[in-house]
């Protein structure tokens, strides 16, 4: 039950942060055996939180490994594109791919998966301070993007 509930939305939150189909589907279903390892401890109220939280740290572990965590400005950004995206939204999608990846996934979470600041806290052990700083953050870094993108 759990899986049919949550599979979307972590495929889905993890592509959009992780950028890559192969390791999405890898994270997706690390954090589920992590679950399964878990399942004694974790209350069935709280598995949404807790696999998106693992699904945090799976992302983070893997910038690290791939080295990009520090280098995110050198990385090769992915346009995602789909025969109904406009040249708006395709700028948008370029400049969140070329942002640091702890603000790439904030603002997926809230601005793109609708979570609380709340339920964001919960997921990425920040302070509910924390996520409206880096998400201005993010927001500015987004729109500092763009403009540099547009001028191009």
């Amino acid at each position: 039950m759990c899986a049919k509930l949550f599979t979307p939305n972590l495929l889905r939150f993890s592509k959009r942060v992780a950028g890559n189909a192969i390791e999405t589907d890898d994270i997706v279903q690390e954090c589920f055996e992590v679950l399964w390892k878990n399942r004694e401890k974790v209350e069935i109220k709280s598995a949404k939180s807790y696999l998106f939280s693992v699904a945090h740290k799976k992302i983070i572990d893997s910038f690290r490994a791939d080295s990009r965590f520090e280098n995110y400005d050198d990385a090769s950004p992915e346009l995602i594109s789909t025969p109904d995206q406009t040249d708006t939204q395709q700028l948008v999608q370029l400049a969140i791919n070329q942002i640091a990846p702890i603000y790439k996934e904030l603002i997926t979470l809230r601005d793109l998966e609708c979570y609380s600041y709340k339920e964001i806290e919960e997921i990425t052990h920040l302070t509910e301070a924390q996520v409206k700083v880096y998400l201005f953050r993010a927001r500015k870094a987004i729109k500092e993007k763009i403009l540099q993108l547009e001028i191009v």
